[in-house]
């Protein structure tokens, strides 16, 4: 290399700038998924290919936009295009995973990345103070995006894979049985059960009044009369306990106080009762999530949303990769036991524990 040379550099180097040209291609791609889903332009393509002029019109929006963003999605070889005919099309293995009621459907994912982007210059300013972001600043987006990403799985394997991780629940459903949601968001997870067990009676708790609104108009559209929407924090569970059976679904590493949550939780219910929650697939050590792509995108939403969030709240800070042997001795310390770990349904990005409050006495 010559010093005297500014164009000099080592192959190394310039090899990891051509990788960090990547990873912003790769960003502005992100957004280009997002537009797609946002205007619907993933759903107009999986009817079928046509010039810009055509899918602009069929999607309702200006050509001029719609022909940037054809540009965009073809050179990066999501879309195809033929020159000859000046068409754009999109394959069908591809409109699977971009539109559509299917489990696979990857767009609504990229909503988190633009919801992180708003807040950079804030997140950044934390880095000097050390300070939280609370979770207003995400609204009304970040409940409506994970509602979005959560959907279609709930409504195709809630009932029929998630409930058979803890033997015999869906059996006490249908007899009746008490059920809360802590951090329930927009409910539907609850709003799903509470329809198709009516004997049992459903109780969402969350400390926004926003995604309860959207969770109780759900319910009074679908005409689901057990289910009660509340705003609340952990602490007030026991009020309206005992209950059989809590939930909590991608919640607890985003808590401020993760430890003194849980257990709130945990003495919400009955002895024996049990207990299910999600969280993010990842290890406790940062070694063995080197290298995966799901690690790269969980530790990126981390830094963007879950640990502001959760230092906002308390000391929190557990972060969307604290992982599976962390989150084992976080659920052993706030009182449960029969910890088991599964792969969660069609979320390869998540776990699925199950546990039990153990019996005050030996049951008979």
């Amino acid at each position: 290399m010559d010093p005297s040379n500014p164009l000099a550099a080592p192959q190394s180097t310039r090899r990891f700038v051509r990788r960090i040209l990547r990873a912003y291609a790769d960003a502005e791609l992100a957004m280009m998924i997002h537009l797609g889903h946002a205007t619907g332009l993933w759903s107009v393509l999986a009817q079928g290919p046509g010039t810009a002029r055509e899918l602009a019109r069929r999607a309702n929006r200006d050509e001029r936009y719609v022909r940037e963003w054809l540009c965009a999605v073809a050179a990066a070889r999501i879309v195809a295009y033929d020159a000859r005919t000046d068409r754009f099309s999109l394959a069908p293995a591809r409109a699977r995973a971009l539109s559509g009621s299917s489990i696979y459907n990857m767009a609504p994912g990229s909503q988190l990345v633009a919801l992180g982007a708003r807040n950079l210059d804030r997140i950044a300013a934390a880095f000097a103070t050390g300070e939280g972001i609370p979770y207003s600043a995400y609204l009304p987006a970040f409940p409506r995006i994970m509602d979005e990403m959560n959907r279609r799985r709930l409504d195709a394997l809630l009932v029929s894979a998630y409930l058979p991780l803890l033997p015999g629940i869906s059996e006490e459903l249908a007899e009746g049985i008490r059920v809360a949601d802590f951090a329930t968001g927009s409910g539907h997870a609850l709003n799903l059960l509470a329809r198709a067990f009516p004997r049992s009676r459903f109780f969402g708790f969350d400390r926004a009044a926003e995604p309860l609104a959207r969770a109780r108009a759900e319910a009074k559209s679908a005409g689901i009369r057990n289910v009660r929407f509340v705003r609340a924090e952990a602490s007030a569970l026991r009020r309206f306990g005992p209950f059989d059976l809590v939930t909590m679904f991608d919640a607890i590493h985003d808590m401020g106080q993760p430890e003194t949550t849980v257990t709130s939780v945990v003495r919400a219910l009955r002895p024996g009762g049990r207990f299910l929650a999600q969280e993010p697939r990842a290890s406790s050590e940062l070694s063995e999530n080197i290298g995966r792509t799901g690690a790269r995108f969980l530790y990126g939403i981390s830094v963007t949303y879950c640990l502001p969030v959760s230092r906002s709240g308390g000391p929190g800070g557990l972060g969307t990769c604290w992982g599976e042997r962390r989150a084992k001795a976080l659920l052993r310390a706030s009182g449960l036991t029969e910890i088991r770990v599964h792969e969660a349904p069609g979320n390869a990005l998540a776990l699925v524990f199950t546990a039990r409050r153990p019996y005050s006495r030996r049951p008979r």
